[in-house]
């Protein structure tokens, strides 16, 4: 039921909105639980819905399906751009921790603002309210919406908004935390069967490496900038082909990429895999979409490289050239160093991609890689 405050109607439940306060603390261990948090949220405070978006990108944010349509319209046609006072000024007054509502944002001596003039209409939002929220070292906004049915919103539910923050606030360096250390306790369980691991997010930025990764990083593979960025210029243009498809993947969708082949100077090469982090354990407020992983090569020896032929059915010449490519040697250096022309490598290579079952360089090494 609606409360009154000072004599004025308040479209606030309150009741409700200290259960969904309450609720709130599920998000930490299942993340998933968002969404309806979002929902309950919007309920008890009057609004047509709600979204938690973060500051520094699009990616991550998470909407009421009431405004999906409005979110997805606003990121996409660049409305931060579109009306940059509006949102310095809701910035500036949520980073400080206080409540920003919609007159605020507005100059009092204009007649126009285009956010609150021209997008809110056409998906029938009139009242605005933004809440910020911390994480770790990321800034994210609560942003309700409400219709011109539900009115503006009131100082004095300012006032209660600011009470709810703390709360928010709360919960959300928790979850943070609780998703860092997820994270980090995926990444080590890893470590403890050797193999090395790096979290990235959507947009191809990095968030963590195990120990196994810290120790394959050097002049050939590193992070540089926040991001992981490979020398050999083949495997960073696969690597950057992939980061494309990754940032259109859309919501519960696994992301399909063959291995990348990273060729290392004085050391064997890397294959990357790539796994995707999705459902209850993609944490917001971590963002991990993928998790790479790094397997070192091993060069393979006489023994070795005739087991591989005999499992596959290949001619001693083709598993010759198999073990040669699994060293790191393109397809032309391995001819070279075979004494055979490039028309009898390309040969030799389609036979054993039929009797392997692979159709690229790429996903024959990474087959060869599995005997380690």
């Amino acid at each position: 039921m609606p409360t009154k405050r000072g004599g004025k109607a308040v479209a606030f439940d309150v009741d409700r909105l200290q259960r969904a306060s309450m609720n709130l603390s599920d998000v930490i261990a299942d993340p998933s639980c968002w969404i309806g948090i979002l929902d309950e949220l919007a309920a008890s405070l009057g609004a047509m819905g709600a979204s938690l978006i973060p500051q520094s990108t699009s990616e991550g944010a998470m909407t009421t399906a009431s405004l999906r349509d409005c979110l997805q319209t606003y990121v996409s046609e660049s409305w931060v751009e579109q009306d940059r006072e509006s949102h310095r000024r809701a910035r500036a007054i949520t980073m400080r921790g206080e409540v920003a509502l919609d007159r605020d944002l507005i100059d009092s001596n204009a007649r126009y603002a285009p956010f609150f003039d021209d997008f809110m209409p056409r998906f029938d939002g009139k009242g605005w309210a933004g809440i910020g929220l911390r994480t770790g070292p990321d800034f994210w906004s609560l942003t309700l919406h409400r219709s011109p049915r539900q009115g503006p919103f009131e100082e004095a539910e300012r006032a209660v908004l600011q009470q709810f923050s703390v709360r928010l606030n709360e919960v959300g360096c928790l979850a943070h935390l609780a998703g860092r250390v997820t994270l980090s306790t995926v990444a080590t369980s890893f470590d403890q069967i050797g193999k090395a691991v790096v979290a990235i997010d959507q947009a191809g930025r990095f968030i963590h490496a195990n120990a196994t990764a810290q120790r394959l990083l050097d002049g050939s593979i590193q992070i540089t900038g926040g991001r992981l960025m490979l020398r050999d210029r083949h495997a960073a243009a696969e690597y950057q082909r992939v980061l494309s498809r990754l940032q259109g993947l859309r919501e519960g969708r696994a992301l399909r990429a063959a291995p990348i082949i990273v060729r290392r100077e004085n050391a064997t090469p890397l294959v990357i895999r790539f796994l995707s982090v999705d459902g209850a354990a993609k944490t917001p407020f971590v963002c991990a979409r993928a998790l790479l992983l790094l397997n070192e090569l091993p060069r393979l020896g006489r023994n070795e490289w005739q087991v591989f032929g005999r499992a596959f059915g290949l001619t001693p010449a083709e598993a010759r050239l198999a073990a040669l490519l699994s060293g790191g040697s393109s397809l032309e250096e391995a001819g070279d160093t075979l004494g055979i022309t490039r028309e009898t490598a390309r040969s030799r290579i389609k036979a054993v991609f039929q009797k392997t079952d692979t159709h690229r360089q790429g996903q024959l090494v990474a087959l060869l890689a599995s005997l380690e």
